[in-house]
């Protein structure tokens, strides 16, 4: 699966390999999101605080925040760097403080504020997109003085539409939590097909086999829309984890040893040219 136009790999002068996007260069705020090639994904995923300093420091921030994952709804607001808490979904309006995300399959939704009043990302799980995290992390925003209206969201590398298999449980699981519309973001996968009757009918056509395909691109970017951004705002790097394992860990082709990669956002100290 290739790169979607919105977002790009580039080299840094460190040797790092990072990727960007577009429409969060183009409004001033500091991100990335790392790959295999630095830093090291075990140390991610292992001492998150050493990496998260560094990669501010990258960014030309000054501090870093981040969270012990729980695949959750729980969104935290924070001021300061270290470890903000537990929780799926982080919020700050300090000026020139990170916010790092971890991920070996699941979408980190990076969310900017294009008037500079705050950043936050989700950690967007199967479980935690049911959990509603994406949205609550856009209604922590509102709460400090952001409008819908002016966030710009990117959805980063993770398990693609194509890729990622789940069973009924999580299907049944999205419904209930999200809604009736939930159903689309499903495709079934494994038809059963007996031999073509004399008819032309297929006795057991449309059986399924109980397992899907979940597309959690689409699940963010309609709860995104939902709750008041607009479409031209919510941008998709369109890179599968699993497809491009040489690029970024999954935990779905290495299971437990899995590193990490992250996701960091945000707003430098200084002003940089916000839109108006």
């Amino acid at each position: 699966m290739g790169l979607a136009e919105e977002f790009r790999l580039e080299g840094l002068s460190n040797g790092w390999r990072v990727g960007r996007f577009t429409a969060l260069e183009s409004i001033g705020v500091a991100h990335l999101v790392t790959t295999r090639q630095g830093p090291d994904v075990q140390q991610v995923r292992r001492e998150p605080a050493l990496v998260a300093k560094e990669i501010a420091r990258v960014l030309g921030l000054e501090d870093a925040a981040f969270l012990e994952q729980v695949h959750g709804g729980d969104v935290l607001v924070c001021e300061r760097g270290g470890c903000a808490g537990f929780a799926d979904g982080l919020v700050t309006a300090t000026k020139g403080l990170a916010l790092m995300g971890k991920s070996g399959d699941c979408p980190i939704v990076l969310i900017a504020d294009k008037r500079g009043r705050a950043v936050g990302f989700a950690h967007a799980s199967w479980r935690a997109t049911v959990a509603g995290i994406t949205p609550a992390v856009v209604r922590r925003m509102v709460e400090l003085g952001c409008d819908p209206r002016d966030l710009v969201a990117c959805i980063c590398p993770s398990a693609g539409p194509e890729c990622y298999e789940v069973g009924d449980e999580v299907r049944d699981a999205a419904v209930r939590g999200i809604g009736p519309h939930a159903e689309e973001f499903f495709h079934p996968i494994g038809w059963h097909r007996q031999a073509q009757l004399a008819d032309g009918s297929h006795p057991d056509l449309g059986k399924r086999s109980g397992k899907y395909l979940f597309d959690l691109w689409h699940a963010n970017t309609d709860a995104l829309i939902r709750v008041g951004l607009e479409p031209g705002f919510i941008h998709v790097a369109g890179v599968c984890t699993l497809c491009r394992n040489d690029l970024f860990p999954s935990h779905r082709r290495e299971g437990d040893a899995c590193g990490r990669f992250a996701a960091v956002i945000g707003w430098p100290a200084e002003p940089n040219g916000l839109q108006p």
